[in-house]
């Protein structure tokens, strides 16, 4: 299990206090561990979990997990494991690993931020293709999808942002050799859409459509 080491630990009050940190510190430091609003269904979570949970705030300063998020894209690091320590939640972000899989969530807010120039430098430098059609949908997601038509005109009607970033999720389970995990997540793509339902996150509170 990673240690919170307290030396590491940050309390930004803002978005921009964690910027000026990153500003200071991205090409010294290994790792940063940032007090977020806390999820309450697990102690470990990562950007790959699609649930809606309620969220709590801690008693000290606390920022939202995508503020936190964002401005570690921008210069180049990424979120990994979450634990608690005393009362606070706290996230770790460390520099982003050469050859690391980029989530197509992940892509869509480099998109944006950049858009708003926010990018910088040290971001761009580990930034993958971000066109949107480097994305590739393998053929067994396809045709589980099109092989009911109901399934398949609702899922095409869907927003393309979820689409991506459904179909993504399915594709990294079966990455990761978690072959049961991805039938499982496909299944439950197809039943939800089956009647028009969207469900998860996937566009981090509407800040990812129309930017």
């Amino acid at each position: 299990m990673q240690e919170i080491h307290t030396e590491n630990i940050f309390f930004p009050k803002n978005k921009n206090e964690l910027r000026q940190w990153y500003e200071e510190n991205v090409l010294s430091q290994k790792e940063v561990w940032i007090p977020i609003l806390c999820k309450t269904t697990s102690d470990s979570m990562n950007e790959e979990n699609e649930e809606s949970t309620q969220e709590i705030r801690s008693s000290k300063c606390s920022i939202p997990y995508i503020d936190a998020v964002e401005v570690a894209l921008c210069f180049g690091w990424i979120d990994s494991v979450r634990r608690r320590h005393e009362e606070f939640c706290f996230q770790r972000f460390s520099p982003r690993r050469k050859g690391s899989l980029w989530t197509e969530l992940n892509k869509e807010r480099c998109r944006r931020l950049i858009k708003l120039g926010l990018m910088t430098p040290h971001g761009e430098k580990v930034l993958p293709d971000l066109d949107k059609n480097s994305f590739h949908v393998e053929e067994w997601i396809l045709q589980a999808l099109q092989k009911d038509k109901v399934v398949w005109k609702n899922f095409i009607s869907f927003p393309e942002l979820y689409q991506r970033v459904k179909l993504y999720n399915i594709q990294f389970e079966e990455k990761k050799g978690r072959h049961e995990s991805s039938l499982l997540r496909l299944k439950k793509l197809v039943d939800a859409t089956r009647i028009g339902k969207m469900f998860g996150e996937w566009n981090d509170g509407g800040r990812l459509i129309d930017y």
